[in-house]
């Protein structure tokens, strides 16, 4: 019983960051973290990225925001996706 207890309270926790991040925040992280390797955001490939997908990325990848922080994740999506639809991942 406390096993599926432990296992319905890790699956509640949402894996996803808010994606409701502030771009301006997610250019500076960028400009910090990511510009080292990544250079120019415009050279990203980025079109078939959904916020989902570079949350995931971001929460793997060796930038600050795997420290983590979901606010700088979820500021970072706000940046490099800022056509991305602001609803909730969890839908």
């Amino acid at each position: 019983m406390a096993r599926f207890l432990v296992l319905m309270m890790v699956m509640a926790v949402p894996l996803c960051a808010d994606p409701l991040g502030d771009s301006a925040q997610g250019a500076l992280i960028y400009a910090q973290s990511c510009a080292r390797c990544h250079r120019d955001v415009a050279q990203l490939d980025l079109a078939s990225a959904t916020p989902e997908d570079l949350t995931l990325f971001l929460t793997r990848h060796r930038t600050r925001s795997d420290q983590g922080s979901d606010q700088d994740r979820a500021d970072l999506v706000a940046y490099l996706l800022p056509q991305a639809p602001t609803q909730e991942l969890s839908e």
